[in-house]
């Protein structure tokens, strides 16, 4: 049983390649843009970046859904930018403590963190721009991507995470998550 939690900055295509994976396990898929309130989707819209304090009843929400998939046994897939290593400790502890120095320290959680896989979407800035600038109907302004690539953290020991290069195509993207997860 694992909990596949896509994630980087907007545009690097979470949820395309999420829906992808969660068809392909057979697995209920979430996105994070569905426990966004309404407030923070209007700030994002007119490109105002959210604070930790709008990002705590968000993340909290997501750890809540990856906890009940984990408590009842089953596989699945949700995106969260989790730009910060303390934004994924909270999807993993739910704890909402923000503000402490995230690298040096560690993360207690109350379920293994082997049941929860972060898998890295990564790509440079030009290519996520230009996806970016095709995409329409999204509530998130184009102009946030530069302090989402301010703000990110980077996955790093001791978190359970995969790196995965966007300039492939969603399927090589798939395979290649398959694959890893044939070796944990």
């Amino acid at each position: 049983m694992v909990v596949f939690v896509l994630m980087g900055v907007c545009g690097c295509g979470k949820t395309t390649v999420a829906q992808e994976l969660a068809t392909k396990l057979h697995c209920s898929f979430k996105d994070a843009d569905d426990f966004h309130t309404e407030e923070n989707k209007k700030k994002m819209n007119c490109g105002i970046p959210l604070t930790d304090e709008d990002r705590l009843p968000w993340l909290g929400a997501i750890h809540d859904h990856i906890k009940s998939l984990i408590q009842a046994s089953q596989n699945g897939v949700v995106t969260c930018s989790a730009l910060k290593q303390s934004y994924r400790g909270i999807l993993l502890a739910g704890n909402g403590v923000l503000g402490t120095s995230p690298r040096s320290e560690s993360i207690e959680t109350p379920f293994p963190t082997k049941d929860v896989l972060f898998v890295y979407l990564k790509g440079d800035r030009e290519v996520i721009q230009k996806r970016l600038q095709n995409r329409f109907g999204h509530f998130m302004s184009p102009t946030l991507l530069d302090s989402q690539l301010k703000t990110l953290e980077e996955p790093s020991e001791p978190e359970m995470y995969f790196n995965v290069n966007i300039n492939k195509t969603v399927g090589e993207i798939v395979d290649s998550i398959l694959q890893y997860l044939d070796h944990l």
